[in-house]
């Protein structure tokens, strides 16, 4: 037993009133002197006698009482976690979920609302002496150690909803560690979402914890969810069409319209569509528009006006993407650039497209192998410093002609585990099956007969210790294109020389689709945007090695220097677990922005699925852990706050007023029986 407002004890002292009234009273007895005092002396010895054990048993009686009131008023409360065997102190554990699925609301206030207020509930109920050790979803706000009342108050009352959550295994070890592996007492005020409850193994609980589980659910729970967008072209072009995808759920049993509403950076773009969803439907509709102008675009995805919606989390994305990004193709050859007109004229009619041309005979330095693309056209001895320097970039290699040296091709393709081998001199003539092939796709739509393919004098035999990907070929269906992957970087071979005296490939038409579908496939596939714990590492194409990265959030509320590692040559941001709130983030090169980010809340909540009761126990009664676990299955908020007033403390008071009306009246019965003549 412990008191609920000890600092009143001190009223304790208050029982000297009764033992000073006590000696007040006292009275001294005068000697009356008598010829025969044998009556008066029985009658004097008696009178003293009882007058004593009066004045002792209402001393006694108005000790107790005073006592009594003073205790009471005090609140004497018993708590079964206090009072728990094993505990040396008193402490409690209290978790609370503030995890998206805990915004549905119940009479116009969140689950997370009565949650905490019933957490605070039992948190008063409590005495001053008691330890609290609180946890959340949202690890950076969790605390290693134990807080008093006041504080465990106000983190509770600070708790915010997260897109964080908590395995049950994680918050069972955590709740653990908290108790230095002694028997857990647990408070946990949760919804049960399965994608979180759930396991498949035993918990590894401490021997004689206890947990007291109250669930807050709606019967009816209702959610509408934009899933993800993304784009079918890698390029981001202006003044053109551009077609952004969008995947919505209607996790419902009823049927819905929405507004789906699109802004780009704030005023740039404004547009909506209007959706409609048949119940439990997964639908895939996409935006058009135009962009007039360059530059970063921050783009915002929403839904508008739509009924059966209970969670709002996961009713908007934000993406961003840039258009300014330059793709570079380095052109290198060896003294002969035969075909450097036909590359060069091809890309420098395209928009945000560096051309760079270098004969490597002369030199060469970083800025002249940092491209995109690398075309290696017909070198015949390829320095091994350049392809040592090369990080993550994609290489087309065109081999040297029929009579030059293969040895240091072959060497070059050695780590793809690829090798050219000549084969007889004959004529070659593309298949017109190439038009018609994925790797063309939606290229040639209306094709006449009898095209005229280009052909080729000599040609290399492709042999490949690896899994290669056929894009075009001969008539007699050798390859002639072939794509292979190493370490994330593309390379595409070819077999042949284009050398003008061996083919006519750089002047034909079909030149020019080929070399923008490598392009195409090799642009930047640029991150529109990242989850929640889901943040893979970020590729800078700079050079940091000078300067420290900076990310900051909108606001400049949050900044953070990143872990930063070299991968294949290029500086890499690992960023994972440290940007845990969702909005956009700015990677900042000193005082320079380099890339913008944005980060949405995961989906994993998307689809409400709770655990019920039944369900619940019989997953605990599957690994025999039951016995740990108390759960209040009551859907009445009300129910929740009444078990937990009941189960978190026992109060003494009421039995101690009525000692003490007892002791009043015993007081009365006393005086009343000794008032009687002897």
């Amino acid at each position: 037993m412990s008191f609920q407002y000890p600092q009143f004890l001190w009223a304790l002292s208050l029982v000297i009133i009764p033992i000073l009234i006590h000696l007040f009273n006292l009275q001294r007895y005068k000697t009356l002197y008598f010829s025969d005092l044998t009556l008066l002396k029985s009658i004097q010895i008696e009178s003293k006698k009882r007058s004593r054990v009066k004045n002792f048993l209402l001393l006694l009686c108005r000790i107790l009482l005073v006592s009594l009131l003073v205790i009471a008023f005090c609140k004497p409360i018993s708590n079964p976690l206090n009072s728990s065997p094993g505990l040396t102190s008193q402490r409690i554990g209290i978790y609370l979920d503030n995890s998206y699925s805990m915004s549905s609301t119940n009479d116009s206030q969140s689950l997370l609302e009565i949650a905490k207020s019933d957490a605070i509930h039992l948190i008063n109920s409590c005495s001053n002496e008691t330890r609290f050790y609180v946890l959340t979803n949202d690890k950076s706000t969790n605390k290693g150690y134990s807080l008093d009342k006041e504080q465990a108050k106000s983190h509770i009352q600070n708790t915010t909803f997260t897109s964080a959550n908590m395995e049950l295994n994680q918050l069972v070890l955590n709740q653990n560690e908290q108790f230095k592996s002694n028997p857990v007492y647990s408070y946990w005020f949760t919804d049960l979402q399965k994608n979180q409850f759930n396991h498949d193994a035993k918990l590894q609980i401490t021997d004689s914890s206890q947990f007291l589980v109250s669930l807050y659910q709606r019967d009816d729970m209702y959610n509408i969810s934009i899933d993800s967008i993304w784009f079918k072209e890698k390029d981001r072009k202006i003044l053109v069409e551009d077609e952004v995808f969008i995947k919505i759920t209607n996790w419902n049993d009823k049927r819905s319209e929405i507004q789906l509403k699109l802004i780009i950076n704030e005023s740039e773009i404004i547009t909506q569509k209007l959706v409609s969803l048949e119940k439990f439907q997964e639908k895939t509709v996409s935006i058009k528009y135009i962009l007039k102008t360059h530059g970063v675009k921050m783009g915002e995805l929403y839904i508008n006006d739509v009924s059966y919606n209970d969670l709002k989390y996961d009713d908007k994305l934000i993406f961003t993407y840039s258009t300014n990004d330059q793709y570079k193709v380095n052109y290198l050859y060896l003294d002969s650039n035969f075909n450097e007109y036909a590359f060069k004229s091809l890309f420098n009619t395209l928009n945000e497209v560096s051309f760079e041309s270098v004969n490597i005979s002369d030199g060469f330095n970083e800025n002249d192998i940092d491209g995109n693309l690398i075309i290696l056209d017909e070198i015949e001895s390829i320095p091994t410093s350049i392809y040592q320097q090369f990080k993550d970039q994609h290489i087309v290699l065109i081999p040297p002609p029929y009579y030059k040296s293969l040895e240091s091709t072959n060497l070059f393709l050695q780590s793809y585990g690829l090798s050219l081998n000549r084969k007889p001199i004959a004529s070659y003539t593309l298949s017109e099956k190439n038009l018609l092939s994925p790797f063309f796709k939606n290229v040639f739509k209306d094709l006449d007969q009898n095209i005229d393919l280009p052909k080729f004098k000599t040609t290399y035999e492709i042999k490949s210790a690896n899994n290669v990907r056929s894009l075009m070929g001969y008539e007699n269906d050798d390859d002639f294109l072939v794509e292979t992957i190493q370490n994330n970087k593309t390379l595409y071979l070819f077999n042949s020389s284009f050398h003008p005296e061996n083919s006519n490939i750089t002047s034909h038409a079909i030149f020019v689709p080929t070399f923008l579908k490598i392009k195409e496939n090799t642009s930047i596939n640029q991150d529109l945007y990242y989850l929640t714990n889901h943040v893979k590492p970020i590729k800078i194409r700079q050079d940091l090695r000078s300067t420290k990265i900076i990310i900051s959030d909108q606001n400049n509320k949050f900044s953070i220097h990143p872990t930063t590692k070299l991968v294949n040559g290029s500086p890499t941001l690992y960023l994972n677990g440290v940007l845990e709130k969702e909005g956009l983030y700015y990677i900042k090169k000193e005082d320079s922005v380099i890339k913008t980010i944005s980060l949405n809340s995961n989906r994993r909540e998307s689809e409400l699925q709770s655990f019920q009761f039944n369900d619940f126990t019989s997953l605990l009664e599957k690994y025999d852990q039951n016995s740990f676990f108390k759960l209040v299955r009551s859907n009445k908020m009300d129910d929740n706050r009444e078990y937990f007033t009941v189960q978190s403390q026992k109060d003494y008071w009421i039995y101690f007023i009525v000692l003490a009306l007892i002791f009043i009246i015993l007081e009365i019965i006393i005086i009343k029986y000794y008032e009687k003549p002897v």
